[in-house]
């Protein structure tokens, strides 16, 4: 993997200096958000279902799924870091109907929020409420007001992010700790590297589109792994230091808002090509802290 843009992907556009790479501590934003985008249908219905059906022998499965995303991230960040723009925009520039394409597949997986009346029904049961449908209408109205009392867009939704993942990530590893054994460790430890109980790799009768749907949906996934190159920007990150900010119909700047979707690269000049080089590295530490 070339870690360095080329003159052909730079294209012509106006060139700015690179920002210098700050330190990786200041670089979670973005994998907060890509990390809690990530606990979807994979992780709360395909891979339990195959785990409660054939047990921790598919482990080898989720771990070369998310090193599959990794890579995948890594090459949309590099984009939207030489760029300043996201990837959208950049597939936009080689075929002029493919954001089509991506708002159509976006709203077949999230027009109907499905995980979000599951999750509904859970914390509904917990409180002994009977109307589901409230609980969620609720839930989604509280977290639009969260999205909208912020004055810039991005950064409401890294830091409802931050919280989801603060308060969720902790809970389900002290859960597990707390309902797992000895033997399931060992168990596995066993599955990441393909057995299983009576198996090695793929039981029988594993049904396989679920096992490959699974196996897509390890992380993020699809369009969120794409939608990775937004974050990127909309942190500020690399070239992102000069796009435009979303602001909050609510609490931005008011008026109309003139933004462009465009960004601007940078010259190949040793000092630019210096900090690429630094941006890579604690672009890739980063990355890697999420893998793991």
């Amino acid at each position: 993997m070339d870690p360095m843009p080329t003159k052909k992907t730079t294209g012509a556009r106006g060139r700015k200096p690179l920002p210098p790479a700050p330190k990786l501590k200041k670089l979670i934003g973005p994998s907060f958000i890509i990390l809690g985008l990530g606990l979807g249908s994979g992780e709360v219905i395909l891979w339990p279902y195959l785990a409660s059906n054939f047990g921790l022998g598919m482990a080898w499965a989720i771990l070369l799924g998310v090193t599959m995303q990794f890579f995948i991230n890594m090459e949309v960040s590099r984009y939207a870091l030489a760029h300043g723009e996201s990837i959208f925009v950049g597939f936009a520039k080689k075929w002029k109907w493919l954001p089509m394409w991506f708002i159509l597949s976006t709203f077949l997986g999230f027009g109907w929020p499905g995980i979000g009346l599951a999750g509904a029904t859970l914390f509904a049961g917990a409180l002994g409420v009977d109307d589901v449908h409230a609980v969620a209408v609720g839930i989604f109205l509280l977290i639009g007001f969260f999205l909208s009392v912020g004055r810039v867009l991005y950064k409401s939704v890294e830091r409802l992010q931050m919280i989801v993942i603060g308060l969720g990530v902790p809970f389900i590893f002290l859960l597990a700790l707390y309902l797992s054994r000895s033997q399931d460790v060992v168990t596995l430890a066993q599955g990441l590297v393909g057995q299983g109980e009576g198996f090695w790799f793929l039981p029988l009768g594993i049904p396989l589109a679920t096992f490959l749907g699974a196996l897509a949906y390890s992380g993020a996934r699809g369009n969120l792994n794409l939608a990775q190159s937004c974050y990127v920007r909309d942190k500020g990150y690399g070239m992102g230091r000069y796009a435009d900010r979303i602001t909050s119909v609510i609490t931005g700047d008011g008026g109309e808002q003139k933004i462009s979707l465009r960004g601007s690269t940078f010259a190949m000049t040793e000092e630019n090509l210096k900090r690429w080089k630094k941006w890579w590295k604690v672009r890739a530490s980063g990355q890697f802290c999420r893998l793991k």
